[in-house]
């Protein structure tokens, strides 16, 4: 029986995996085709994604990244997810990133760039086993 799911849901697939599963996967799914690879990768981690990291892994995070840039990346998520990522900010980073947000209308390039700088970096994060993005509620650190 042929899967059917598409990318999506190979990608939704290949993040429940342990970090040793999903890169023995990926590489034999890269080997066969290069280009269905890359679109699962990139589908695996989305800006929802944000509201499975710890406080210890935003920190580390916004060492990678400005608070400009996640602001920007911040514009077209939902309202829920940016109210949860500034409750773990300070209040000064908090109105730094909240000047963003509500400030004036950016190109649309400029936040699509800041969104896959911060994707790109999540993504790298989990694919070596820095960051655990548990998203069935399960700690899954041992």
């Amino acid at each position: 029986m042929p899967f059917q799911g598409g990318p999506k849901e190979a990608a939704r697939m290949m993040a429940l995996l342990d970090p040793e599963s999903r890169k023995r996967i990926m590489g034999e799914l890269e080997a066969r085709d290069p280009k269905t690879a890359q679109v699962v990768r990139s589908l695996m981690v989305t800006l929802d994604d944000l509201q499975f990291l710890s406080l210890r892994m935003l920190q580390e995070l916004l060492q990678l990244i400005s608070l400009k840039e996640l602001g920007l990346a911040l514009r077209r998520a939902s309202s829920e997810l940016q109210r949860h990522l500034l409750s773990q900010l300070s209040i000064r980073m908090q109105e730094e990133v909240r000047e963003i947000l509500q400030g004036p209308p950016q190109p649309k390039i400029i936040v699509e760039e800041a969104e896959k700088k911060l994707l790109k970096i999540l993504l790298e994060k989990v694919e070596k086993g820095e960051f655990v993005l548990s998203k069935d509620g399960k700690d899954q650190l041992v």
